[in-house]
């Protein structure tokens, strides 16, 4: 049998049909416990949602240029545009930028050991970059460059969440010899075992808290935008290095919280919990100021609650993780309360509290950056669950 041409595939926004394959390929591997049909209805809902609708999410297939609409394709993967912010070394302000989750990454068993998702990935920079951070000429090898889609490129960075190691997609770079692909960092959690997390030395509570739902989280992530595009400014002047960050608001971190959902008989839908963060009270309303926001690992064989996102000064810490820990307990079925990327100063309260500090195995956060800077001289500000996909 011949081996088949990298030049004669491409990267192609997938049909209606092809993004229906995808999902099912990737359903024995990822729903964990979904059926089938709750699987496609699950995505199809999501659909519909801030995060993916209007455009946002581009299911991608490396297909046969003769054949691009072929449901024989031979890897997939997705895209989610989002918002993120960057300063730029000697600058002040942080300026917007599109950017983009990727996830999603999946090959077939028949066709994997082949580079197919390694050529795929490869090709992505090249409809998702600004054609300045691309060289200029495509390389030859690979025929003609994949088409630009209408609403898709201009990304200022991009990032995913590797289960195959580190050195997998930084190989994936612009050109056949290039190395400068997707960067792991930070792919750091604490974690507290539950019922053993030493949560009984925390003061009792000082302050007042409201629990948080669906809407509140939205109205808590917009406040705290503020306050990083503010942590991000700081930063840049601080250590004379480029800043940059996703965001939570506009359905970013709610996503976190959509893919939990249930489905009773007859595929009606019911979420998990009620309580999804706790704010500190300020007068009639809560602060973003102290503030947690989580959801279930819905890929953990065990209860997992893993924090989407933190901020909390030292003093009042424990308490808010304190409050974590309550919402935690009340189901009876949490093992573990996991968080990402804490700062220093907090991970060593953590350390007092039970919590377990360690390099994560899974998921691990990785970046590509589309500015002039190489990825060694750019820094990922909060790194955490939020922005996960």
């Amino acid at each position: 049998m011949s081996v088949e041409k990298l030049s004669d595939l491409s990267l192609f926004p997938a049909t209606r049909e092809q993004t229906i394959e995808s999902r099912r390929r990737t359903h024995p591997q990822w729903a964990k416990g979904l059926s089938m049909d709750e699987w496609l209805r699950r995505d199809e809902l999501m659909e519909e949602m801030e995060f993916y609708k209007d455009g946002k999410l581009v299911i991608w297939v490396l297909a046969p240029r003769n054949d691009p609409k072929s449901l024989n394709f031979r890897c997939s993967c997705e895209t989610i545009w989002r918002t993120g912010v960057f300063v730029r070394h000697g600058e002040t302000k942080a300026v917007s930028v599109p950017c983009y989750g990727i996830a999603g990454v999946f090959t077939p068993p028949k066709n994997r050991g082949k580079g197919y998702a390694r050529h795929m990935m490869r090709l992505l920079h090249w409809v998702l970059a600004p054609k300045t951070a691309l060289p200029a000429e495509f390389p030859t090898a690979w025929g003609e460059p994949p088409e630009r889609v209408r609403g898709v490129g201009d990304a200022g960075f991009s990032a995913l969440y590797s289960d195959v190691g580190e050195d997998f997609y930084s190989a994936c770079g612009v050109e056949e010899a290039s190395v400068e692909g997707w960067d792991v960092r930070g792919p750091v959690g604490t974690v507290w075992e539950l019922p053993k997390a030493r949560v009984e030395g925390t003061p009792t509570s000082r302050k007042e808290w409201v629990w948080l739902d669906e809407d509140e989280m939205e109205d808590v992530w917009k406040q705290d935008v503020e306050l990083m595009k503010r942590d991000v400014e700081e930063r840049a002047r601080e250590t004379g290095r480029v800043q940059f960050s996703y965001l939570p608001d506009h359905g970013v971190a709610g996503m976190q919280v959509k893919r939990t959902m249930e489905f009773l008989p007859g595929l009606e839908t019911t979420m998990p919990m009620e309580k999804w963060g706790v704010a500190l009270k300020t007068g009639n309303g809560f602060s973003a100021t102290a503030y947690a926001t989580w959801t279930l690992d819905v890929l953990a064989d065990e209860g997992v609650v893993i924090i989407t996102r933190i901020r909390a000064e030292r003093t009042i810490f424990k308490e808010l993780i304190a409050k974590v820990m309550e919402a935690a307990g009340e189901s009876g079925k949490i093992v573990k309360v996991e968080v990402w990327n804490l700062p220093a100063e907090l991970e060593e309260i953590a350390g007092t509290m039970g919590g377990k500090t360690e390099k994560r195995n899974e998921h691990l956060s990785a970046f590509k950056w589309y500015g002039v800077e190489n990825n060694d001289d750019v820094d990922w500000a909060f790194n955490e669950k939020f922005c996960w996909c």
